[in-house]
């Protein structure tokens, strides 16, 4: 029983030293003998004393201790490399402390040595005392920018808006079930609010001195909750009709404001029985966000109706104009420290910042974002401002330039709602859609540290192509940019090739590799060189309206295109001439592809049908084929030609007679299909199997002979699944999402399940394969949701720390290319299980 055994092993005396002894240090008589003592601690003890402080339960109180011994460093002006590792462990055990990994004391070298920073100075002075660990490796461990200090696991649904006191101690939360107010040293439940009307709140703000929480109401009052009485809680606006979107608490704590659905905005005064200013109007849709003035004399408002306004708390009048640039919905406003600005955040993708004087934009709009930015605010000293988005990150850029000096900072896994800074402006929470808080560091964040340009591929990719010597995969991504990578380093090898001025749906490479073609938003077709980037031809702009898809044909002389404008053309690949309209007709076309012997033409349209067409005539030699219910987004001959291949946003994959048009196999008709829209279908260059991705973030390998699923659902996209294909020897799949990830697919234990369900169909005994060792080393770990590396047994290899979930490959997929670069976990020699302790010298 580990309980009785630390019992026995920890006495009271040392359990007493190990949770108080640095109270002693920063209260007691300074002695030099004690910088000794502090030095041997942290460079010889720390990761003993965290140990015993785990074991005791205690660990989330130890980030306090520790801070408090920096904060002993810095009093006494400290040597520097003492004051350096003290600074380094507060962070060490801050992210120990707040994260799963916490639950297992081994941990603490097996896990969080080997990903923490080598150049830190925890790791230079513990690292070289260690053997046996697991070995991350990978530019996304050494351009890891190290901001995450807590994850607190708070609600089961999504966190809407949170509030900070003004101490930075108690950070007011709604859950699914109360409305909770934590200690922000631990995470603690201090005080919780259970009523029913807390019950479903997305709206929350906190009083500075943290003894009094205003909430929207599940009936739509506004309600104020008396932090110390239990469920006592006060009516402040009646239900209005219309539900509450936003609250706001003056910094002296004398009002409190909410923005309505319907447009309005309320003020209540707490301090005096005046009554209310009655309903505010000057906006025509939901008010996202209400901010006092620091003097707490004004009020700003942001809405959907585009506009940013500045309200008299004591008139309740508009003041001046509106401010008006932005050209979608306002979703959040605060001002600056000083009260002259003020930064507004809106739908796209957008911030801007607001002289409020002139009513002017003075910086923005900044674009960092590729999604709506959904909260912003300025830093205590106005030197930053930070911003937090739809698609899953937060920002953090220089209040005077504009250029990022942090970020983007990515662990969580769904929408970020809401940012604060701390007091100090050390720390940032954050909170989610994905029913946590996190807690960054943004200490280190400097202004004049911009960030170098990104080396991996932008956050949204739409296209991806292997070269035909598998050497290289050309992916083309939302902002227009094309880029060649090594399929086997992950590295950029050409790009960003720069002409499209809107997202690149689709890429081809020629067969002999000499040339990329790309089709856009933008309506055009480019033809680049392969080897220098340059543009050959382009913008190649016959079509009316967006290019879905583009492919060369075998002979490399022709490339067929297919739009929204319903047509399918032929281009000359020596000129960019458009040789031929192919065909029209009246619906979207969103996949092309030449047969192996050149001649005829496939095309999937937005009716649901299948096309072949002549080449040479324009004649429909099959089809149209009908079977797909909905959309048919793509379409693929075989390798022998013989076949066809569709994928539908009926969910579904089809195989086709190409000489017929009939129906042949529909893959796992009997269930295992994908349970949303099918984007992307293809064959195997050996003609076995069948490769699909989908809007429901996997990817599927289906037997081309049975339907039966070979392989799958594999499921390490965390966006839509735009497109697949597999490589040119048929053992890898690469595949592209819009969560900014190329993804390569080890698929050689196909042949061997493909074997075995023959014979098994056939009635025969399973036979050994010399690939079994190799299906069983895919096989040997998954990664749960705590961010463990799980092995078959259900043991716990290793802790991965959540921003490095992204660019993490977990068998089957074996590589992957990432805007955090590329990463490997490397289990040779790895030390595990009983023997855990021989992987460190004390």
């Amino acid at each position: 029983d580990l309980d009785e055994r630390v019992r026995r092993a920890i006495s009271p005396g040392l359990a007493y030293a190990c949770q108080h002894w640095s109270t002693h240090l920063y209260r007691g008589e300074y002695r030099a003998a004690l910088v000794d003592r502090v030095r041997t601690f942290f460079f010889d003890n720390l990761l003993l004393w965290m140990e015993v402080v785990n074991l005791l339960k205690k660990i989330r109180h130890g980030t306090g201790i520790i801070q408090q011994a920096e904060k002993w460093c810095t009093k006494y002006d400290i040597p520097g490399d003492v004051s350096k590792v003290a600074h380094d462990a507060v962070q060490f055990v801050s992210v120990y402390a707040n994260h799963p990994v916490s639950k297992s004391t081994p941990h603490i070298y097996i896990s969080m040595l080997p990903f923490w920073p080598a150049t830190r100075p925890v790791s230079t002075a513990y690292m070289p005392r260690t053997a046996g660990l697991v070995k991350p490796q990978g530019t996304a461990i050494s351009q890891r920018t190290l901001s995450l200090l807590a994850t607190w696991k708070v609600s089961g649904w999504p966190i809407k808006s949170m509030g900070l006191s003004a101490n930075g101690t108690r950070l007011a939360v709604p859950t699914e079930s109360s409305i909770d107010v934590l200690d922000t040293s631990t995470g603690g439940v201090m005080y919780s609010l259970t009523s029913q009307l807390a019950q479903g709140v997305d709206y929350i703000a906190m009083s500075p001195d943290c003894t009094q929480v205003a909430f929207g109401g599940t009936d739509s009052s506004l309600q104020l909750w008396n932090v110390s009485k239990d469920d006592a809680t006060t009516e402040l606006l009646p239900r209005t009709g219309s539900y509450i979107s936003s609250v706001a608490f003056s910094s002296n704590a004398s009002h409190v404001a909410c923005g309505l659905g319907n447009g309005d905005i309320y003020i209540c005064s707490l301090r005096t029985a005046k009554p209310p200013l009655g309903l505010l109007k000057g906006h025509t849709n939901q008010v996202s966000s209400v901010t006092f003035s620091p003097d707490c004399l004004h009020l700003a408002s942001g809405s959907w109706d585009n506009t940013v306004r500045i309200w008299d708390v004591r008139t309740g009048h508009s003041i001046g104009q509106p401010f008006t640039s932005h050209t979608n919905s306002v979703n959040s406003v605060s001002y600056s420290p000083d009260g002259s600005r003020l930064v507004s955040a809106c739908w796209n993708y957008t911030i801007r910042v607001w002289d409020i004087r002139a009513a002017q934009t003075v910086l923005g709009p900044l674009k960092a974002h590729s999604h709506w930015v959904t909260s912003a605010t300025f830093s205590p000293n106005a030197a930053f401002i930070a911003s937090a988005s739809v698609d899953n990150t937060i920002q953090v850029y220089d209040a005077l330039t504009g250029s990022t000096v942090l970020g983007p900072l990515q662990a969580h896994t769904g929408s970020v709602n809401w940012v604060i800074f701390s007091p100090d402006g050390s720390r940032l929470f954050s909170c989610s859609n994905d029913g946590t808080v996190r807690i960054w560091n943004v200490q280190d964040a400097a202004v004049s540290n911009a960030l170098p340009p990104a080396t991996g591929p932008s956050r949204e990719i739409y296209s991806v192509r292997h070269s035909h010597s598998g050497l290289r995969v050309v992916s083309g991504s939302r902002d227009g940019a094309v880029h060649v990578w090594n399929a086997e380093t992950g590295e950029l090898v050409l790009g960003p090739l720069s002409g499209h001025s809107g997202g690149v749906l689709s890429v081809d490479c020629s067969p002999s590799g000499r040339y990329i073609a790309s089709a856009s938003l933008d309506c055009n077709l480019r033809i680049w060189d392969a080897d220098t980037g340059q543009d050959v031809h382009g913008p190649m702009d016959c079509h009316d309206d967006p290019v879905n898809c583009v492919r060369f044909s075998p002979d490399e002389s022709t490339i067929v295109s297919g739009s929204d404008d319903g047509t399918v053309r032929l281009w000359d690949v020596k000129t960019g001439e458009c040789m031929m309209q192919l065909f029209r007709s009246d619906s979207r076309v969103w996949s092309v592809g030449f047969s192996p012997d050149g001649q005829h033409v496939v095309s999937g349209s937005h009716d649901g049908t299948i096309r072949v067409t002549d080449r040479r005539t324009g004649d429909t030699v099959v089809g149209p084929v009908h079977g797909h219910s909905d959309v048919i987004r793509s379409v693929e001959f075989s390798p022998s030609g013989m076949q066809i291949v569709s994928g539908s946003d009926d969910k579904s994959v089809r195989v086709w007679d190409a000489q017929t048009g009939q129906q042949v196999v529909v893959c796992d008709e009997d269930g295992g299909s994908h349970d949303d829209y099918v984007t992307s279908v293809g064959f195997s260059p050996n003609g076995l199997y069948i490769v699909s991705g989908s809007w429901d973030e996997t990817v599927r390998v289906w037997d081309v002979h049975t339907g039966k699923m070979l392989l799958g659902p594999l499921r390490r996209h965390t966006g839509w699944v735009r497109c697949v294909q597999f490589s040119p020897d048929s053992s890898h799949i690469v595949s592209c999402s819009s969560d900014g990830t190329i993804r390569f697919w080890d698929v050689s234990s196909c042949a061997m399940k493909s074997q075995t369900q023959e014979e098994m169909a056939g009635g025969e005994g399973h036979t050994a394969d010399p690939s079994q060792d190799h299906i069983k080393m895919l096989d040997s770990w998954t990664l749960d949701d705590d961010g463990w590396a799980i092995d078959s047994e259900n043991r716990r290899l290793v802790w991965v720390p959540s921003d490095l979930h992204v660019p993490l490959p977990v068998p089957p997929n074996d590589f992957t290319i990432s805007r955090q670069g590329g990463l490997r976990l490397d289990f040779d020699g790895a030390i595990n299980g009983e023997m855990w302790a021989s992987c460190f010298r004390v």
